[in-house]
């Protein structure tokens, strides 16, 4: 990799000409000079040092994405599948667009507040925070920021645009499919009745509520454990209180919960779903992997991806003012053989 020296060695001009050329202030710069030392920097590979750009330009081309890690991981949150998803799209839909991610993960939302203000970052793209806190970072750093599945209310106006998926409507349309196959005993499970979760939930009790036949029908919430090792409780708990028959169906609120779960009841001889249905929530990869095939509510996590990343690049580059409220994609139902 060349150096800035270098290159104006070679082409007979000061640093400073070369620097001013590569940061695009080519006035005082003639027309030969430019395509002089352009040219040597595309032929020597001369490879801009981001941190000086950082530190002292207006604009850094730095995106902060950060995760206010709610849960419990055995390896990180990238062991999520979710997450590795929907980071891996963001990312490439940023550096398509000429700027630069920057990731970072804490459970902790003091740490969060203070790495976005410590860092000159173009913009914010924050991923399961309250929404108080997204308004908070948009309030101390004065810079877009965008938010994906946001929860929870707030005091006065929304300030921030907050991408999500009609969950209502997705916890319903899974209980009237399990209704319609005919189960009789459906047990929504979650780590918490809480966020998008608790949407998912009213969803369910929406569907249940317009049953014909409801008062023969059971839907109850079941909370799991946050770790690894309180969820094989649950799971055990449930293998012991839940009736394993046809007319009996668990409903997650999370691929990963029902992928569990399957394994779980294959290593104590439950068969799915001749004993017993299992469904999930967002259609992740290994859903259509699982044996059987898991039954789910899909969502397109790229599109929710691209659709925070344009956003947030048209707020920063002035082009429209800043959308506020909620934007909700859709969801559909997609029925394998888990249930």
């Amino acid at each position: 990799m060349a150096t800035i020296k270098e290159i104006a060695e070679l082409a007979g001009v000061s640093t400073t000409t070369v620097s001013n050329v590569i940061h695009g202030k080519t006035k005082k710069v003639s027309p030969a000079n430019i395509e002089r030392i352009e040219k040597l920097i595309d032929e020597m590979g001369y490879v801009q040092k981001m941190g000086l750009r950082v530190l002292n330009n207006d604009s850094s081309q730095l995106i902060a994405v950060v995760v206010n890690s709610h849960k419990e991981y055995d390896d990180a949150i990238l062991a999520d599948p979710f997450y590795g998803k929907i980071l891996g799209f963001i990312e490439e839909r940023i550096r398509s667009l000429g700027y630069y991610m920057m990731f970072y993960s804490a459970s902790d939302i003091d740490d969060i507040f203070k790495m976005v203000m410590a860092w000159n970052v173009d913009g914010v793209i924050a991923l399961t925070f309250a929404k108080k806190d997204c308004q908070k970072i948009h309030s101390m750093i004065h810079k877009p920021v965008i938010s994906i599945d946001a929860y929870g209310e707030i005091d006065g106006e929304q300030q921030v645009l907050n991408i999500g998926l009609d969950d209502i409507n997705g916890g319903y349309l899974m209980t009237q499919y399990l209704l319609k196959c005919g189960y009789e005993n459906i047990f929504v499970c979650a780590t918490r009745d809480h966020g998008v979760d608790h949407l998912r939930w009213i969803g369910a009790q929406k569907a249940m509520q317009e049953e014909e036949e409801k008062e023969k029908k059971k839907l109850q919430f079941v909370a799991l454990g946050k770790s690894r090792y309180s969820r094989e409780n649950h799971y055990q708990q449930m293998a012991r209180q839940i009736p394993f028959k046809k007319k009996t169906a668990v409903f997650f609120l999370s691929d990963l919960f029902a992928l569990e779960a399957i394994s779980f009841f294959a290593d104590q001889g439950i068969e799915i779903p001749k004993q017993i249905g299992v469904a999930g929530y967002d259609d992740i990869m290994f859903a259509r992997l699982a044996v059987p095939r898991l039954t789910t509510i899909h969502q397109d996590i790229r599109r929710k991806a691209d659709l925070a990343v344009d956003e947030l690049l048209k707020c920063i580059k002035g082009q429209n003012a800043e959308r506020i409220g909620d934007y909700k994609l859709p969801v559909t139902l997609v029925a394998r053989q888990s249930v």
